[in-house]
């Protein structure tokens, strides 16, 4: 097999495979959505021809029989399926226009070309033969021949046409084709016009990117091939055609991947970035094994044969560390994700938490489930004090308010409810409930009951998803959580508006900040080879964060950075609840991760489910200086080695009390002398300056390692002055602690 026939092989089995594995993906996640229907059959006929392509080009070079080939040129044809799913796709995405279309069936003719293409390749001699057959019949003697000379003009005229097809089928079929590819782009570019949904936006936009760079690439060859069929011969051709489905796979694999294209579970995107990872890192190892006496052979000559052993054995050792690496690499792309759940909290806790003026909470909420989960459009009904009624507050659909009886029967319904709910499950409460006409006139489809422990506070109707996009499991889980958090926040609005009530809650306040206080070690600990500093600075005067030192014997101690969510009392109370759990396991000799895991199993089962901490806890040796740690979705501490080199402490798990039965890992590290070790919270590096640019934790990466030599305090003191120059917010927008550790040499003398 010759090399470039073998470069074409690899192109074709490999754009083709992506592509339909793709398809599965897509499928597999929600096949009963019209729309991950159309993307799957698009981009499985698409990954059809290359794969049909790469076996005829092994059928051809193994001299296989003409009629197989035959056979083979019209399985290939049957990829030009996708010029019609395309268009069609373009109708549905980025928005659903086929709905509005008055005869939708007619969308069933764009096939027809496609279909008659096949045909045409797969029965012209037979279908050639029966017309010629009675052409012929024409011209015999008999009263018979009579009757069928209005057919023989008829199959004479069939024939002609269909010979003409035949012989001229590459330049009619290729320029429908590209009608088909222009048509798919005009509606794809009218259709974003009408786009304002962010998330949306971008998934589009990564699109057209993916669409321009394949087709341009198809309507290049196309052309090339109707123009000069001798310069861009089939092989060069099909080439193309593969290279042009693998760049626009991968474009929609990063738009399905990063941006949560056709909405697929964090679970199935992630499944098929293994998947693609571990294919390639087997097919490189595959192809070094087969290849290692060739690549040997120019550097040890006649002893590459007995190297190469000992280069495959070299292979298989770091196959699965390699293997290792890279699934930690695509789990922590997931975790900090934008569209991933559990980042999604966290930015929406810390939005609303410090909002108490109701109309700005109520964009913030908006914005968010709009971003986040793609609604199309939200409507709130809240209590109004000033009436003692539920209102159903006005939107730019809907601009008039709109007081509800509280007797209402669909009301007392999801006064019922504890968690989201399809509005369709309530039709026991629809007769005669002036409320449930109003929510069938907004399209309501999902109702988000918002209630504290005793009282119904309102409830947020949801309509459907942009697209078609249905409510999965994982978004009535998340839901049900934002719920408790947006309960909270409304909550604390009301009671802002209140005097009296804010009264209350500096007294709360000012109570909360002195068991914060009296949480927080007096001084670090003291160690011969190492040295501690720390800084506190709440946004306000009690914030979430915690650290503390706990001396484990002589010559260990443990290292606890936290961020709880909430302020006040209740993140002082989730506070102090943490610090005794950490004592107590630290106590009865627990490992790191069975800590942990403890620690998420009682504050998950003593609170709601809005109260969750970021946590990192690491135990450092001074004798050997080994440090043992865990990271519980908290900001990545900061290792600066001595040598200029940085690690980032990532192993561990997700954050303590979302969600039940998460277990974590422990990992470990050896500190060397003049290593500097970083903790802080996201007050640090989320300050912002006036253009709304956050300094970021590269900025704070990049500042740590360029000052490891200072010591601890110095090193605080900068960036702390490097931060208020960036945003001079004082106090800060957020709470700000550090914990700052460097190793100085010597041996240890006690704690």
């Amino acid at each position: 097999m010759s090399t470039s026939l073998f470069l074409q092989l690899i192109l074709h089995f490999v754009s083709g495979g992506f592509l339909v594995m793709l398809a599965v993906t897509v499928l597999r996640d929600n096949p009963a959505n019209r729309l991950n229907r159309i993307a799957g059959g698009m981009l499985f006929f698409a990954g059809f021809g290359p794969v049909v392509m790469g076996t005829g080009a092994i059928i051809a070079a193994s001299a296989t029989q003409m009629g197989e080939n035959r056979l083979l040129d019209t399985l290939s044809h049957i990829w030009e399926l996708f010029f019609p799913l395309l268009v069609v796709f373009s109708w549905v995405f980025p928005l659903d226009r086929l709905k509005d279309f008055r005869y939708p069936r007619l969308r069933h003719l764009l096939f027809v070309p496609a279909f008659a293409h096949v045909v045409l390749l797969g029965f012209y001699a037979p279908l050639s033969g029966v017309l010629l057959s009675i052409k012929n019949s024409a011209s015999d003697s008999g009263f018979s021949s009579i009757l069928l000379v209005p057919f023989a003009k008829l199959a004479s005229w069939l024939l002609l046409l269909i010979g003409l097809t035949h012989t001229y089928q590459d330049a009619i079929f290729g320029s429908i084709n590209i009608i088909l590819v222009l048509a798919a782009v005009y509606f794809f570019e009218s259709g974003r016009a009408y786009v304002t949904n962010p998330r949306l936006l971008t998934q589009t936009q990564t699109i057209m990117w993916g669409l321009r760079v394949s087709l341009g690439v198809f309507v290049v060859a196309t052309i090339g091939r109707l123009i000069s069929p001798t310069a861009v011969a089939g092989s060069i051709y099909n080439s193309l055609l593969s290279l042009s489905a693998l760049a626009g796979a991968v474009i929609f694999a990063v738009a399905t991947i990063r941006h949560q294209f056709l909405d697929l579970r964090s679970f199935f995107r992630q499944s098929f970035v293994n998947t693609l990872a571990s294919a390639a890192l087997v097919g490189i190892a595959i192809l070094l094994i087969l290849k290692a006496e060739t690549i040997l052979e120019p550097l040890f000559g006649e002893q590459a044969d007995i190297i190469s052993y000992t280069f495959i054995a070299l292979i298989l050792l770091l196959f699965q560390p390699v293997n290792a690496w890279i699934d930690n690499i695509i789990r922590a792309m997931f975790i900090r994700t934008r569209t991933d759940h559990r980042n999604v909290i966290e930015r929406f806790s810390r939005q609303v938490i410090s909002l108490f003026e109701p109309n700005r909470l109520r964009h913030t909420i908006e914005e968010a489930l709009q971003t986040t989960l793609l609604v199309e459009r939200i409507y709130f009904v809240l209590y109004d004090d000033s009436v003692d009624e539920y209102a159903l507050l006005p939107t730019d659909d809907h601009p008039r308010r709109i007081v509800l009886d509280r007797n209402d029967l669909m009301l007392r319904g999801i006064n019922l409810l504890d968690k989201p709910t399809l509005l369709s499950s309530l039709a026991d409460f629809r007769e005669g409930a002036h409320l449930a006409t109003l929510l069938d006139e907004r399209q309501i489809l999902l109702v988000l009951p918002l209630k504290d422990s005793t009282h119904l506070l309102g409830f947020i109707g949801l309509t459907d998803k942009i697209s078609g996009y249905r409510y999965s499991s994982d978004d009535l889980n998340l839901l049900g959580v934002l719920s408790n958090q947006m309960v909270t926040a409304l909550t604390n609005a009301r009671l802002y508006s209140d005097s009296l009530e804010r009264l209350r809650l500096q007294e709360e306040v000012t109570m909360a900040r002195q068991i914060q206080l009296d949480l927080l070690p007096s001084s670090p600990p003291s160690y011969e080879n190492v040295a501690i500093s720390v800084h506190s600075t709440p946004s306000r005067t009690v914030g979430g964060d915690f650290y503390d030192f706990i001396k484990i014997d002589d010559h260990r101690f443990g290292i606890v950075i936290a961020d709880a969510s909430g302020k006040g009392m209740p993140a002082a109370l989730l506070i102090a609840q943490i610090q005794a759990i950490i004592r107590s396991e630290v106590s009865n000799g627990n490992d790191i991760g069975k800590m942990l895991f403890n620690m998420n199993r009682q504050v998950h089962s003593s609170s709601s489910s809005e109260k969750f901490v970021t946590l990192f806890y690491g135990e450092l040796d001074t004798r050997t200086r080994t440090l043992k740690y865990a990271n519980a979705g908290h900001n990545y501490p900061v290792l600066a080695r001595s040598n200029g080199s940085v690690e980032l402490l990532i192993t561990g798990g997700p954050l303590i009390g979302a969600f039940p039965s998460l277990r974590y890992q422990e990992a470990s590290t050896v500190l060397e002398a003049e290593d500097f070790l970083f903790l802080f919270t996201d007050g640090l590096c989320e300050a912002m300056n006036e253009a709304d640019q956050e300094y970021g934790e590269e900025r704070l990466q990049t500042f740590v390692k360029d000052n490891r030599r200072h010591d601890p305090e110095a090193l605080i003191q900068s960036i702390l002055a490097d931060v208020r120059s960036f945003d001079p917010a004082d106090p800060p927008r957020d709470d700000t602690t550090i914990v700052a550790l460097k190793i100085m040499g010597g041996i240890t003398s006690g704690g």
